[in-house]
């Protein structure tokens, strides 16, 4: 007969060896910026007049919750104007920066989240004179975007991949609007 500290012995090691469940894989929260790249391209009337141009994306805020955050979004695209001509082969940026908030949940691994924000946007040039965009002296429109997007948290608390897309809207501008498709990387401190 085994006595009772070899048994209480050899279910404490099973205990021990066993197979514990595992947590859901946890993200961290507070503080974040997002670096992203991508496309940005005119919808509405405008669309024939610019063509789609290469855009990056600098985001940074606080995760107030889990599931809501607010930060500010910066962005840059550089477009070919597509005009009658003349000019020919003319090019401009627009740079748009917003105050935002976002609202989202988490599945495991993966964020679904929706955003929106208002600001003010930029045109370098007035190369869209010609369409009716912009007037002489005139360069500067409020801005409102939303959009929303999928983000994949690695294993490492800190980083996330994502994959964003917003529409915005420049009523000053001749109602200039577009959207942007994005990659980003997301690091939380």
């Amino acid at each position: 007969m085994a006595s009772p500290r070899l048994s209480a012995a050899a279910l404490a090691a099973v205990v021990l060896a066993a197979p514990a469940a595992a947590d859901a894989r946890p993200a961290s929260r507070g503080i974040f910026t997002e670096a992203g790249l991508g496309a940005t391209g005119f919808i509405g009337p405008h669309q024939a007049d610019a063509a789609v141009g290469p855009a990056i994306a600098l985001r940074g805020g606080y995760d107030l919750f889990s599931w809501f955050s607010v930060g500010v979004h910066l962005a840059a695209s550089s477009h070919e104007a597509t005009v009658p001509p003349p000019p020919e082969g003319e090019w401009f940026q627009l740079y748009r920066a917003q105050a935002d908030g976002r609202l989202g949940f988490r599945v495991d691994e993966l964020a679904f989240f929706a955003e929106g924000g208002l600001g003010i946007g930029y045109i370098s040039s007035n190369v869209l004179g010609k369409v009716g965009v912009t007037d002489p002296g005139e360069d500067f429109s409020i801005t409102f975007g939303a959009g929303g997007g999928i983000e994949y948290q690695i294993k490492n608390r800190h980083y996330a991949f994502g994959l964003a897309g917003d529409w915005w809207l420049m009523p000053d501008l001749d109602a200039l609007s577009g959207v942007d498709v994005r990659l980003y990387l997301r690091y939380t401190y």
